[in-house]
């Protein structure tokens, strides 16, 4: 049955009842129990005919809600799909955000939020960057290779190596990035998801004293804490036949994945 046989069906049943109501004489109204001292209101044909409205109005609104969302819902879905794409994520922090605002007060650190989304966004959209999402700290971007995010990132590093002027009396901006590299899921509203993303967050927090040393692979002593790119090794390959400067930087867990990942760093001051 479609949702138009149901409302005719539900809309004749509506009217038959406040027939039945309205046929019904005065002295059919069922009688108050006999120990109740006063005998009740006479009800008239008007009153059954205004209760009788109400409750058909009611149902029918309720219908026409019901009905509207159905075909609202059916509608989104088909004009936004899922998909997969390949691409690459870059994810950018700040450093220390919260001494910045015990230190130097809310003012500052709201300025150094947005010093750092401003001069992210400037550095990504010469990239072709696909999707932009706030973090708080920071910000999620996506492009369309890992040459593309490398380069975002090397240029906001190289902003950053100065104090900029928005953030004047205050110390200068610190920052921990990462790039990965690989499958992206879309939802309806074009959101990015998948493990990717997650291992980028991963990437960019891990500390310094989480690498190890495994048989055949060799750990470098000065791993910076701050002002670092650090890549996956999908995103490493990537790059590979693009000379953008990296170096291999040890071997280390992640938090939520299993085994040991590669860890690179972007040579990012050595990059025009």
């Amino acid at each position: 049955m479609t949702d138009a046989s149901v409302l005719r069906a539900l809309l004749v049943a509506c009217l038959f009842c406040a027939q039945s109501v309205a046929a019904q004489p005065p002295g059919s109204v069922p009688q108050a129990p006999r120990f109740v001292m006063h005998q009740p209101a006479a009800v008239s044909d008007r009153s059954l005919f205004d209760d009788a409205s109400h409750v058909i109005v009611g149902v029918l609104g309720a219908l026409a809600g019901v009905f509207a969302h159905r075909g609202w819902s059916r509608r989104r879905w088909r004009r936004a799909p899922a998909g997969v794409v390949i691409e690459a994520v870059l994810v950018v922090d700040l450093v220390n955000s919260t001494w910045l605002a015990t230190h130097h007060g809310e003012d500052l650190a709201m300025r150094a939020r947005n010093v750092l989304e401003r001069r992210a966004l400037a550095a990504a959209n010469p990239q072709g960057v696909t999707f932009v999402e706030n973090t708080g700290d920071g910000c999620m971007m996506a492009f369309p290779s890992a040459l593309a995010a490398a380069n975002s990132a090397a240029k906001l590093l190289r902003g950053l190596q100065d104090r900029p002027p928005e953030m004047a009396p205050g110390p200068p901006l610190e920052v921990r990035a990462a790039v990965t590299y690989g499958q992206i899921l879309l939802d309806a509203r074009g959101s990015r998801h998948g493990s990717a993303i997650n291992e980028a967050f991963r990437l960019m927090n891990v500390p310094t004293d989480a690498f190890v040393v495994v048989q055949g692979e060799e750990r470098l002593s000065d791993i910076p804490d701050r002002n670092r790119v650090f890549l996956d090794e999908d995103a490493a390959n990537e790059l590979e036949s693009t000379h953008v400067p990296i170096r291999q930087v040890g071997v280390c867990r992640l938090k939520g994945f299993s085994g040991f990942h590669r860890v690179y760093e972007l040579r990012w001051k050595e990059m025009i």
